[in-house]
């Protein structure tokens, strides 16, 4: 009998398309645990049973699909194909698409991203944009054939029929809810005038009303420049929207009341509107009037007389300082001279006289003999003193 012989990369490589051919495109439920969100963006996590455990792993072109974040403990549907992992040997799960199991998990999902987005402080009031009183121009994103999308006409219709209505028809239930969503809050954003949007639709289950708890609408909900109502479902419904939105609304018909005023509400708000603009118009006239009165001193100060009066003050204030300042500076300078004249009188030739010195002078030329090699011997010379002058000879 001849054997068959195998290198381990052939029988790898032929296990591995035996597993893609029997095993294509199939769903595999279990509980979720070791997930790991890798930084190439693919996604790793095990699915297992009481018995079993199996390896899936999700690429990022079909992790960027995903809708909800995975935890550890979740219970999924797997969609995918069963493959092996060559290099190791290790059969894996490729999986493509990702689905909740049953009402349990939808609302495990639902709490675990409440508690993710609150810590993230997208709940925060302090986030919260104002509605307009009375807003000119309202976008509308929900199903262009729902109940819900007559409900909010008719009301506005009653209320407010001059207030401009821009409707975005989105899906708002199953594949690809969330983003249609998305796409129409950005693209109301980039209208000009929209005061406010309502997104929102009928009731329904959690599994109807999910669109309205994905992550990803809820970030779009978050930054958005214009205030959102959220009305989704009936009153006892919460959805994540709710949370993030600026306003929540029970049911779209409430949301429609929330944006328009009635006619007694408007009319209540003009009024204390006039009442404020007649009690701001009395205090500016009072206001303009005490700056009229100061206006008409400034005048009167400003007149020919009182201005020369004015300038008349000034120059004999700035005369009298001046004619002071100068007689300052002639007693400094009287002081000054006095020191010096005293200086030069203590070093005089008359003060050095006094003091027992004496001055000799050549008899000739009257100039004072500094040194005796000035004088021949036998010349002779005058000696001052203080009280008279001495003739003397040079002898050596």
């Amino acid at each position: 009998m001849e054997r068959t012989l195998y290198s381990v990369s052939d029988l790898v490589s032929k296990t591995r398309a035996l597993l893609e051919l029997s095993f294509k495109n199939i769903y595999v439920e279990g509980e979720v645990s070791n997930v790991h969100y890798h930084t190439s963006g693919h996604l790793y996590f095990v699915v297992k049973d009481s018995l079993s455990e199996l390896k899936c792993v999700m690429f990022k072109n079909a992790n960027s699909n995903l809708r909800f974040r995975i935890e550890n403990g979740m219970r999924l549907v797997c969609f995918g194909s069963l493959s092996m992992f060559e290099q190791r040997g290790q059969l894996q799960f490729a999986t493509k698409r990702i689905e909740l199991s049953g009402i349990g998990a939808l609302h495990q999902a639902f709490e675990t991203l409440k508690v993710k987005l609150l810590n993230e402080g997208l709940f925060s009031n302090e986030h919260k944009l104002k509605i307009k009183k009375i807003p000119k121009k309202i976008g509308i994103i929900t199903s262009g054939e729902g109940a819900a999308l007559k409900d909010i006409l008719h009301v506005l219709k009653r209320r407010s029929p001059f207030l401009e209505v821009v409707i975005r028809p989105a899906r708002v239930q199953g594949e690809n809810a969330a983003e249609d969503i998305s796409n129409g809050i950005i693209e109301m954003s980039n209208l000009d005038s929209v005061d406010a949007i309502i997104i929102g639709r009928g009731g329904g289950s959690i599994e109807d009303l999910w669109a309205f708890n994905e992550e990803t609408l809820a970030k779009v909900i978050f930054n958005c420049s214009i205030p959102i109502i959220s009305a989704v479902g009936h009153e006892t419904d919460f959805t994540i929207s709710d949370f993030v939105s600026d306003v929540r609304a029970a049911t779209p018909t409430e949301a429609a009341e929330i944006i328009c005023s009635s006619r007694d509400e408007l009319m209540a708000y003009i009024i204390s509107f006039q009442e404020k603009l007649i009690s701001y118009v009395y205090s500016h006239n009072s206001g303009k009037k005490i700056e009229i009165n100061n206006m008409l001193n400034r005048l009167m100060l400003l007149q020919p007389s009182n201005v020369i009066k004015s300038k008349q003050a000034s120059l004999g204030a700035f005369y009298s300082f001046l004619v002071n300042h100068i007689n300052e500076l002639i007693e400094l300078k009287k002081i000054r001279f006095l020191g010096i004249t005293n200086q030069l009188q203590s070093i005089g030739p008359e003060n050095v006289l006094r003091r027992g010195y004496s001055i000799a002078v050549n008899k000739k030329t009257k100039k004072i003999i500094r040194i005796a090699s000035e004088l021949l011997i036998n010349e002779k010379f005058i000696l001052k003193t203080s009280n008279g002058n001495l003739e003397a000879k040079k002898i050596k």
